[in-house]
């Protein structure tokens, strides 16, 4: 029968994912941000226009219009603060991927957890030249990452890098 251990680690020693220095996504994301907060705020323009044209309550239809304006500036302006915050990198062992700024979030993938990976593209992302790559892992949806805003050349790269590093894991 072999000895059992079970070793404490220390915490300082393990490798800090604060000191990584993050790769920042294109600037055309904000773009397709922008675009998209712009669509949905004319969307909810013309229905204040419908209220409006059919005689609701003038005061409520203006407390309305001041209420929806607030809001869609500060999408804009969380649109801008946001891609500024966006960044991935990728280390010997595992792919980081960090957002947000009020409430910032950075995702710690080790790769023998990654079961597969993917680059995606929508509409609008082929018409600014964009891509997106999915981390698909075996922790389930809450341990996928999906890093928007990459040049699709790029995004290729990265794709074969990780599977790269999937198939050095694998073996």
């Amino acid at each position: 029968m072999e000895n059992f251990s079970n070793n404490i680690i220390d915490i300082n020693s393990l490798p800090q994912y604060e000191d990584v220095e993050f790769q920042s996504i294109s600037g055309k994301y904000l773009l397709k941000s922008n675009i998209q907060t712009g669509i949905f705020m004319v969307v909810v323009l013309v229905i204040w226009g419908f209220f409006f044209f059919y005689g609701a309550n003038p005061y409520s239809l203006w407390l309305a219009l001041f209420a929806i304006l607030l809001y869609f500036a500060f999408r804009f302006w969380n649109n801008y603060k946001l891609q500024q915050n966006y960044g991935y990198a990728l280390r010997d062992k595992d792919i980081l991927y960090r957002r947000g700024f009020m409430v910032s979030s950075t995702t710690v993938v080790p790769f023998n957890r990654v079961q597969h990976v993917s680059v995606s593209r929508d509409v609008l992302d082929k018409m600014l030249d964009l891509s997106s790559v999915q981390v698909f892992t075996a922790g389930g949806s809450g341990s996928d990452i999906g890093i928007p805003g990459l040049n699709p050349q790029l995004a290729v790269q990265l794709k074969d890098a990780l599977a790269a590093k999937l198939s050095e894991n694998g073996s």
